[in-house]
Order: structure tokens, then C-alpha cells, then sequence
């Protein structure tokens, strides 16, 4: 977190040098669909016929998601810092053991105490690509970090302390439409999480979200060009000239 907000202050301090336009504050909520794969090592898994098998797990549901961001623009380069919060509300799960030879029938576990927290610091990258009178479409690229913690009955676990990769990279198409100094957004996302484990690398994976999220994004500070204001100078009022003064 404190790595995060130190690097988009050094992003909007040289914003700011370049000469700012306009910065925005954003909340956005809205429905995801949460999709994991996950392989396990040999090694750690059943043995079919004396041969070592490798145990693939699944899962897929809905996510709730919450997400703010800080963002700074410059024309129509957009850069800020994006906090997400996925609560993922799946419940099942589905083993399936294979090796080479042939494959058994799913396993689907379920367990209604399992509960999942996934949390996400990220650097958002944006370009305002087109611009109809209050009508504005803006894809962005995000790169970040996650945390999080997962539980099933007792034994909760931390994606920080079990996951070798900890990062996530998001693609999104904003679409706004202002009105004043708030603009309502519709945005279609997807974002992709690799996994591995750090006690053995052979067990990886990924987590997929994609979905909608939709919320407002008001701007807060309107910085003026300062080569403007000289255009804005007042004329100077004419004076009136007495025709009279003028014959004697």
C-alpha cells in the first residue's frame, strides 16, 4: 500500500510539471465473474495405477467488486492509482486427477464457509481515444500488486504468504458521460492474476476476472493553461472625446 501511493505521488508531481488539467476521484461497483485454474505438482497428488498423477483444480462464480481511484490527466494522458476489492462468493469446487494415460471422473467439493478476500493496489495507465460532445471513450492498461486472504472452515490462508507472484495486469474501456464536473462510467474489464507457490514452482496457475463495473468520476481540480491568460485580458474602454475641445 505504501509503495503504491508513493509512486503515484512521484506520477503526480511530474503531472503537475507538465502542466495538469484536471484531477478526478472515482467509485465504481458493479458484478464479476471470478474464474481459477490451479495445477498441482505431482509429487503432491494421488497415484493412479503406481503412476504419479497431477491434480488440476477449478472453480468459477460471481465476485462483488469495489474500486477507487486517484487519477491525474493531461490532455487526454490519464495516470492515477486504482484501489479493487473482490469479494469472490464461490463456494465450490472441482477437483480433477489425470495423468497421461487416461483421466477419473470431477470431484466437486462443496463448502459454504469458505469465504475469499482479494485485494489490489494498481498503477492505471488511461487515453481518452474519442470525444463526442459530453460522450467519451477511454480505454485504460493497470498493472498492480494483490493480497488477500482465503478461508474454508478453519484454515484461512494468505495469497501473500503462499503465492510466489504477486502481481496483476487489467485491460478496461472506460465509457463516460459527463455531466458537469461528474461523469457516469460504464467500464468492461478483464484482469488476469497469475499464481504460483513459493514452496514448490511447479504448482501454478491463474485467476481470471472479467465483468462490468459502473460508478461516477468527479473532478475535483481544474488547473487553467497559464499560456491562456493572456487571451483573457479586458480591452480598454475608449475614452470619449468632446468634438467641442477639439475647435478650440
Amino acid at each position: 500500500m505504501t509503495r503504491a501511493l508513493l509512486l503515484f505521488s512521484f506520477l503526480s508531481a511530474s503531472v503537475f510539471s507538465f502542466g495538469q488539467s484536471q484531477f478526478y476521484v472515482g467509485l465504481k461497483g458493479g458484478i464479476d465473474g471470478c474464474f481459477y485454474q490451479y495445477n498441482a505438482a505431482a509429487t503432491n497428488s494421488y497415484v493412479i495405477g503406481g503412476i504419479n498423477s497431477t491434480t488440476k483444480l477449478t472453480s468459477r462464480g460471481p465476485a462483488i467488486p469495489a474500486v477507487l481511484e486517484l487519477i491525474y490527466s493531461i490532455g487526454k494522458f490519464r495516470v492515477g492509482y486504482q484501489f479493487e476489492y473482490e469479494r469472490i462468493l464461490t463456494t465450490a469446487y472441482k477437483y480433477r486427477t489425470y495423468n497421461s494415460s487416461y483421466s477419473i471422473s470431477d470431484t466437486t467439493i462443496n463448502n459454504p464457509n469458505i469465504t475469499q478476500h482479494f485485494f489490489c493496489h494498481n498503477l492505471l495507465i488511461e487515453y481518452e481515444l474519442y470525444k463526442h460532445k459530453k460522450f467519451k471513450i477511454v480505454p485504460d492498461l493497470s498493472f498492480g500488486y494483490f493480497h488477500g486472504v482465503s478461508a474454508a472452515t478453519e484454515a484461512p490462508y494468505d495469497f501473500s504468504s503462499l503465492n510466489q507472484n504477486r502481481f496483476k495486469i487489467g485491460v478496461a474501456m472506460n465509457f463516460e458521460y459527463q455531466l458537469g464536473q461528474v461523469s457516469i462510467v460504464a467500464t468492461p474489464h478483464y484482469g488476469l492474476v497469475p499464481i504460483k507457490s513459493i514452496y514448490d514452482p511447479t504448482q501454478k496457475g491463474y485467476m481470471h476476472f472479467i465483468g462490468l463495473h459502473i460508478g461516477v468520476r468527479i473532478g475535483c481540480i481544474k488547473v487553467q493553461d497559464p499560456g491562456a491568460t493572456g487571451a483573457t485580458k479586458k480591452k480598454k474602454k475608449k475614452e470619449y472625446v468632446n468634438p467641442e475641445d477639439d475647435d478650440n
